[in-house]
């Protein structure tokens, strides 16, 4: 599914890691880039969403400005500029379900190409700002490993290798939360539909759940004092992929502790963590049972 080789390890963790500073970018709202835009900004998008928690608008994407003949990349942003969406804050999972509101307004002005719907939070993950915020990125055509990815999809037998009981943390919906057979760091988990659907039938009030289920069990794994700051206090990468605009595959995303990925992780097949994937689940399931 992934291309990449798994090797299961205890010492996995003794491995370097960089040190993640928390404080490379602002937490003062001044400046902030994502506040009270002026209401005749040219980036503001019609797109917007409000659950009663804090409303969510579009925003064309700002640096840099892209548009053009290769693709476009917009932006789903909140009002408050605090707290990040990896702070267990109350209404965890409507506020993750108000940002994917936007993101699917944003994805659909483009209902012919493939999108990327992704949320990348704090230094770690790429995020260049603090304040709650994700992209939509709608490339001219899908990436060739995206094309592969949702041809395995539509392969007898990958579904029911991912969707495996012993791999399952917890059902919402019909939308699985599981511990991904390889993944790239240790609290890497995938949000997966039972059948093959896509965005259309994408239920928003079941992925910010599952999302928050997530969050939660990272917290509580981490056992990390959360900063009374608007410092992002896990660095945190979601990243959904729809199905290809022809309908092969399905909609998945892979949720990502980014701090905790080793170093160039990104750049080899070959995967070291600390568990086989059906431990990886029990640690999760344990995470919950705990509360």
């Amino acid at each position: 599914m992934t291309g990449r080789v798994g090797l299961w390890t205890e010492t996995r963790e003794t491995r370097p890691r960089p040190v993640v500073h928390r404080q490379q970018m602002t937490e003062d709202a001044h400046g902030c880039p994502f506040c009270d835009p002026a209401p005749d900004d040219d980036r503001l998008l019609p797109e917007a969403a409000d659950r009663g928690v804090g409303r969510w608008f579009g925003l064309h994407n700002i640096s840099p400005p892209l548009d053009g003949p290769t693709g476009r990349a917009d932006l789903a942003v909140a009002t408050d500029h605090w707290p990040t969406l990896s702070h267990l804050q109350p209404h965890l999972a409507t506020v993750w379900a108000t940002q994917l509101d936007v993101q699917l307004q944003l994805a659909a002005r483009a209902p012919d190409r493939w999108s990327l719907l992704t949320t990348a939070v704090g230094v770690s993950a790429g995020a260049s700002q603090h304040h709650p915020h994700g992209q939509v990125l709608t490339p001219l055509a899908p990436p060739p490993l995206t094309v592969a990815q949702q041809q395995r999809w539509a392969e007898r037998g990958t579904s029911t290798a991912v969707l495996a009981e012993p791999l399952l943390i917890e059902s919402v919906g019909g939308v699985h939360l599981v511990a991904p057979l390889v993944p790239l760091g240790p609290l890497d988990l995938w949000l997966v539909p039972m059948r093959p659907v896509g965005l259309d039938q994408l239920d928003a009030e079941v992925v910010g759940a599952l999302v928050a289920r997530w969050l939660v069990g990272v917290h509580r794994q981490l056992g990390r004092a959360v900063p009374a700051t608007s410092a992002a206090p896990v660095d945190i990468k979601t990243l959904l992929h729809p199905p290809l605009p022809d309908g092969t595959g399905r909609w998945w995303a892979e949720l990502q502790v980014t701090e905790r990925h080793a170093p160039g992780v990104a750049a080899a097949p070959l995967v070291d963590v600390v568990d086989p994937p059906e431990r990886h689940a029990e640690r999760f399931r344990s995470a919950g049972r705990s509360a």
